[in-house]
């Protein structure tokens, strides 16, 4: 007989940031977490769609995208400066995106909000980490299955708090909706650390949708955000790959549902 275990669907949950924790940085408003989770069936299929893409246009597959440097039109995307080239590699990326297996996850930080609370990078690391893990959690229960995460890695302090917001759940469960930490231990099988030397795409993915985040955030707050063809087009695909509740499904499973929340804003 075959175990269990082996019947579940089995989830990746890629987890990026954008800005910095640090509340004096003026540079950096926001403080983002994105969660790109994705069947690990579809991963493969995924990473040859996305190399493809690199190959001819690059010639090679060794391309991080990267939000920054894609919209700025910098180092490997200065060929970007054509503006054939851009709206040619739009259309592509916009198919990959669209068409690709994944779901969004964020979890947002207002700064100046976070300051008038007394946060400090800590408290930041804390709440962020804690909220993106939960979700995940959730997740994987309404649909019993399994998962791990895996972390662009930044510094040794963000990755404890990682490590710490996993370690509570595998230890205590979820209380209030009496999910003991057994079921918890079935469901969240590990948690590993990369660089974008790793190459993953679906990390690359996170960064994207995280500077798309950062739009939607800012230009719901009605300040100017930068509106080109790059944003209008993340923007659009934003709304499209972010997980959104079902209305309707069992009662088991919308007890979980009701305490998700893909684009959480803090502090609330």
């Amino acid at each position: 007989m075959r175990n269990n275990l082996t019947r579940k669907n089995e989830y990746c949950l890629y987890i990026d940031e954008l800005g910095t924790a640090n509340i004096s940085d003026k540079n950096s408003k926001l403080y983002i977490l994105s969660g790109c989770s994705i069947d690990e069936k579809e991963r493969e299929s995924m990473r040859i769609w996305a190399d493809k893409i690199k190959f001819k246009y690059w010639g090679h597959k060794n391309i991080v995208f990267h939000s920054r440097e894609m919209w700025r039109k910098e180092n490997d995307f200065e060929i970007f400066n054509d503006i054939k080239i851009f709206r040619e590699f739009l259309k592509d990326l916009e198919e990959f995106l669209m068409f690709s297996r994944f779901k969004m996850f964020f979890v947002i930080v207002d700064k100046e909000n976070a300051k008038k609370k007394a946060w400090n990078h800590i408290k930041i690391y804390k709440a962020t980490t804690d909220q993106l893990v939960r979700n995940f959690i959730l997740i994987l229960l309404t649909g019993d299955s399994r998962g791990k995460i895996i972390v662009e890695s930044a510094t040794a302090e963000k990755d404890f708090y990682f490590h710490r917001a996993l370690g509570y759940y595998l230890a205590a469960g979820i209380k209030e909706l009496k999910v003991d930490y057994k079921k918890i231990q079935e469901t969240v099988t590990s948690i590993s650390f990369v660089t974008k030397n790793n190459f993953d795409i679906e990390e690359q993915i996170a960064d994207l949708f995280a500077y798309a985040a950062k739009c939607k955030y800012v230009g719901g707050l009605g300040k100017k955000v930068k509106n080109g063809l790059y944003e209008k087009m993340m923007l659009k695909l934003l709304e499209k790959k972010i997980f959104k509740n079902p209305s309707n499904a069992r009662d088991k499973k919308m007890k979980y549902f009701k305490e998700m929340d893909s684009f959480m804003i803090l502090p609330q």
